[in-house]
């Protein structure tokens, strides 16, 4: 499943991170559909709403990491309307996710909602809120010229 590089054990740098995110963001819909379990009457369309706007959510994760693969090996004019219509389509498929899910009884809206948007908190979480040089640089004084 995962893509080694040749002659190594070593995981691919962006594979590596993918993985990362793709745990946590089931690690993170586990624990919203335990709780969901016990909050939502009935439970039933919140866990499937869940389970349908996490797989949504992580097959456009994969859309776009292809994209920005093929879009690196292209001519920066290329590669910004090949980008420009590639997010135009992922947005359309969130769109028609949640047309569906608003649409379908046995779909709660509200749990297609959380399983869409846990993938960009685990992101922010793992690579930014990780980051401790980051609040290292927003919150040093700025050195007089």
């Amino acid at each position: 499943m995962l893509k080694r590089n040749k002659g190594s054990d070593k995981m691919n740098p962006v594979w590596e991170t993918q993985f990362k995110i793709i745990k946590g963001v089931l690690l993170v819909n586990s624990a919203i559909g335990v709780i969901g379990v016990f909050i939502a009457n009935p439970p039933l369309p919140f866990l499937v709403g869940l389970l349908f706007g996490t797989i949504i959510s992580l097959l456009n994760f994969r859309l776009l990491s292809l994209t920005l693969n093929k879009a690196v090996k292209m001519q920066p004019h290329q590669a910004q309307a090949y980008t420009s219509i590639r997010y135009m389509i992922r947005y359309l498929i969130i769109g028609l996710v949640l047309y569906i899910s608003i649409q379908a009884e046995y779909i709660h809206v509200l749990g297609t909602i959380f399983g869409i948007l846990s993938l960009k908190f685990v992101i922010l979480q793992k690579e930014l809120f990780n980051n401790k040089q980051y609040f290292k640089n927003i919150f040093k004084r700025k050195e007089a010229k």
